[in-house]
């Protein structure tokens, strides 16, 4: 039977080769669709390795996903994509789309060995890549012999490069199929592994310049639990902490101040902040564990999404990118230059092509990857969900949902809530007075 994780990784596969990406799925793609492991691993060409950022964030909004990390390594990317399973309960997949394969600025086996599939350079792949990960499961130890037996003669020349002083170990387990001599060295082979490798020049600048990215935006996201102390807050965060493992945060404890956080989850307080999230603690642990992990993943969302906006949300001319930062940071002057009023906050970048006469109160929530064109009006509220587009001269008025993918015609008047993926338009009818239709 194939789990939720299995269908999400085919689901993948199929949308790189409908883009026409060559791919090879590194590790034993017998694992699919039934099941997968909890990082999927694909070799792409390089040309093809600048496009990823935009192709993951399409593949997560056609199947409804959350991106929730994206960050560059040497001559990678890696994503991790969450969702909820059907009682609820976050799951997520973690995706690295490499070309060359490198650790470090090292480079062990080039994009066009890993596609084209030779069984000793995937063998170099697995081995390295378990080496370097400190682990070696039984599925990636069974992987590796039957690798082993298709070419033994260029895995030998391939391990003598690598591990010249444990090339018999090495060959006994892929021959024999018993690990349990490597696993115990893995230490050892770690060390041995940054010998034989010098880096190149073209390896060790693409590790500079994703060092200097992580460095500037580092990927790990901090997220403190403030307010009032509670035995109930103590539980949230450890039940947060266990059902979000996946993700690597750092979840703390802190009193009025958290200047190493990213969000704060405040208990008892409200405040009105995109990375704060305010819980009442009447509401109970359950109800409460499900609020907090909703929002962790909503800001961590956001996060991704401001900090590679034109790959996800789209090409904003700069005077959007301007307008957005004022609204953000509250510079004043900014909005009314444009003739724009926005009150509300900006967790997403919004896709603004042309910034003027926009007018947003203050209690609009905004999802992610909206479209506002010129002239629109969110007032008295409303909520709008993620993938939205509003038209030029549109206005949404009152307490209203407009659904995830719904597009909202120029000019239309919105006084009620519109289905997810509908349209909503002004048509005009013969007596040329202008109604609001559902289309």
């Amino acid at each position: 039977m194939i789990d939720d994780r299995g269908y999400v990784a085919q689901a993948l596969f199929e949308r790189l080769g409908q883009e026409g990406v060559h791919y090879r799925v590194l590790g034993d793609s017998r694992a699919y669709p039934e099941r997968a492991p909890p990082e999927v691993q694909i070799a792409v060409r390089l040309e093809a390795l600048a496009g990823m950022p935009r192709a993951l964030a399409r593949f997560a909004q056609e199947l409804d996903l959350q991106l929730v990390h994206l960050a560059p390594q040497a001559r990678a990317w890696r994503a991790v994509f969450a969702w909820s399973d059907e009682l609820g309960r976050p799951r997520f997949m973690s995706v690295r789309v490499c070309s060359d394969y490198c650790r470090g600025a090292r480079c062990y086996v080039r994009a066009e060995e890993l596609i084209g599939g030779a069984p000793d350079a995937l063998f170099a792949y697995g081995l390295t890549d378990a080496v370097d990960a400190g682990e070696l499961s039984a599925e990636r130890a069974a992987w590796l012999s039957s690798l082993w037996m298709e070419d033994p003669r260029s895995g030998l020349e391939r391990v003598a490069r690598l591990w010249r002083r444990h090339v018999r170990v090495i060959a006994h387990a892929a021959k024999h199929g018993e690990w349990d001599a490597v696993r115990s060295d893995l230490t050892a082979l770690r060390r041995a592994l940054r010998r034989p490798v010098l880096p190149e020049p073209g390896d060790l600048l693409a590790y500079l310049a994703a060092a200097s990215r992580n460095v500037a935006q580092p990927a790990q996201a901090a997220v403190a639990f403030m307010g009032r102390e509670s035995p109930l807050r103590a539980e949230v965060m450890r039940q947060v902490s266990q059902d979000l493992a996946a993700l690597g945060l750092t979840l703390f404890e802190a009193g009025s101040h958290a200047p190493r956080a990213g969000l704060r989850i405040v208990f008892d307080a409200h405040e009105e902040n995109p990375d704060v999230v305010s819980v009442h603690s009447a509401r109970g642990l359950a109800a409460i564990v499900v609020e907090v992990e909703r929002a962790i993943l909503r800001w961590l969302e956001c996060r991704v999404e401001r900090r590679y906006p034109r790959a996800l949300v789209g090409e904003n001319p700069f005077a959007a990118r301007i307008l957005q930062f004022a609204v953000r940071h509250g510079i004043p002057g900014v909005q009314s230059y444009f003739n724009c009023h926005i009150g509300c906050a900006l967790g997403s970048p919004v896709l603004m092509p042309y910034p003027f006469g926009i007018v947003i109160e203050r209690g609009a929530r905004i999802g992610s990857r909206v479209t506002l064109m010129h002239q629109v009006s969110l007032l008295g509220g409303p909520v709008i969900e993620d993938n939205v587009t509003i038209g030029a001269g549109a206005r949404v008025i009152g307490a209203v949902r407009i659904g995830r993918g719904a597009r909202i015609g120029p000019n239309a008047v919105v006084t009620e809530d519109v289905p997810s993926h509908d349209t909503f338009v002004v048509e005009k009818r013969q007596s040329d007075r202008k109604g609001v239709v559902n289309v």
